[in-house]
């Protein structure tokens, strides 16, 4: 399974601002990281992080860990029957270890609203 991580500071971040994507190859207790990116969503104004989780799906990734996702992004990984895990902010190695052991639970919805400005 490819499993693809926001990452920032070696941490798990969300889709629009980990700084760079890490996709890794887990197959039982073995974990490849296959590649590392910089996070396409960084440089957008909108709908930052769909470009992220798009980015990942074209490389083969079915699972995300992620530090939170919003309507449109849990959306579109669930079109793609992609599995989604919300951490806690933590080390990703620590992460996919709690994958591995399933200790991890799917997410049955976003962790916020959409994302509205608004100015006072």
């Amino acid at each position: 399974m490819k499993v693809a991580v926001p990452v920032t500071n070696g941490y798990v971040d969300g889709p629009g601002e980990g700084e760079t994507v890490r996709i890794y190859e887990v197959n039982g207790n073995s974990v490849k990281l296959v590649e590392e990116y910089p996070n396409p969503a960084l440089t957008k104004e909108t709908a930052r992080g769909l470009w992220m989780l798009r980015s990942a799906l074209e490389r083969g990734a079915t699972a995300f860990l992620v530090a939170e996702i919003g309507p449109p992004g849990f959306r579109l990984l669930k079109q793609n029957n992609a599995s989604i895990y919300v951490v806690e902010p933590m080390p990703v190695e620590e992460a996919i270890r709690l994958l591995i052991e399933g200790k991890l639970k799917e997410a049955e919805g976003p962790t916020h609203g959409d994302h509205h400005h608004h100015h006072f």
